[in-house]
């Protein structure tokens, strides 16, 4: 089984006897399934104190608690928090609990700031929705800048082709047709240049503004 985590993040994996999907990639961070990190802690012997409770307000649907974990003669302590701002769960003491008992393992393991847990994930949810905005406006902007720009092919297809009878009827004979021709060629080549389409404006040079100039 190939793995692509970090070294320490493999190691954990394999140690603990962990399917490679309990860990996953959410936009450049290593989250890891509580189910997971239950194992880890069973695995390796992990206990806990009884949490100690910062802050409780149901009705607001806020907990805030402080465990303390134990791996042999090593401990380390941390808070778990849930409030509206950062968990949309039902129950916020379960959540609060989870979250600083996954932390505490991740610490005592050596992998906390290499990897969160699944509990944290949203915490991240408002950074990756907004790197995801930000993704999709940087695409727009590059879309927006390419031959076609903010028109679009479709449309800038219609107009490049629309200039070809044109030059044929600017051929004419009869003035007056060519004269009516190349009015309605000027004015694509006008709707091209306010749309900074320099593919239709191209088109439009090399059929008329070519041939006056020949």
């Amino acid at each position: 089984m190939k793995y692509n985590y970090p070294e320490n993040v493999t190691r954990a994996v394999k140690e603990n006897g962990l399917n490679k999907d309990a860990v996953w990639d959410c936009h450049g961070q290593w989250i890891l399934k509580h189910s997971a990190c239950e194992t880890i802690a069973a695995n390796r012997g992990i206990t806990f104190d009884e949490p100690l409770i910062i802050e409780s307000d149901a009705d607001k649907s806020i907990a805030i608690v402080m465990v303390k974990g134990y791996l042999g003669d090593k401990f380390e302590w941390t808070f778990g928090e849930a409030t509206p701002k950062n968990s949309k769960n039902s129950y916020p003491y379960a959540m609060a609990e989870k979250r600083a008992k996954d932390r505490i393992i991740l610490k005592l393991i050596g992998l906390h700031g290499d990897v969160y847990s699944e509990d944290e994930a949203d915490v991240f949810k408002d950074e990756i929705a907004a790197q995801e905005k930000l993704d999709k406006r940087v695409e727009q902007e590059r879309v927006d800048t390419s031959v076609y720009g903010k028109v679009g092919k479709k449309k800038a297809t219609e107009e490049i082709k629309k200039l070809t009878p044109l030059f044929a009827k600017f051929q004419s004979d009869d003035k007056k047709m060519s004269d009516e021709a190349l009015k309605d060629a000027k004015g694509i080549n006008e709707w091209a240049k306010k749309h900074n389409l320099s593919i239709v404006q191209e088109k439009y040079y090399k059929l008329f503004e070519r041939k006056k100039s020949a």
